[in-house]
């Protein structure tokens, strides 16, 4: 359970390969947080993200834009 104490003014600082973490073909590196939390769920190394959906999202997060997802993910 998360414990309510959001710093809303954490900012994302490293940068991550999208190929090492997703397993996805591609070179793309977007930023993600130095410090897991408890809204951060454990690793599945058995999960395979589906990389359409999987690069929308990030390139959203990238770009600031808004990712409509329907479906699986």
């Amino acid at each position: 359970m998360a414990d309510h104490n959001l710093d809303i003014e954490t900012h994302p600082t490293e940068d991550i390969s999208v190929r090492e973490v997703f397993g996805i073909d591609t070179d793309m590196i977007v930023k993600g947080f130095a410090d897991p939390t408890d809204r951060v769920p454990v690793l599945d190394s058995t999960y395979k993200f589906d990389p359409d959906t999987t690069l929308a999202i990030l390139a959203g997060f990238s770009h600031n834009r808004r990712v409509m997802i329907q479906g699986y993910h």
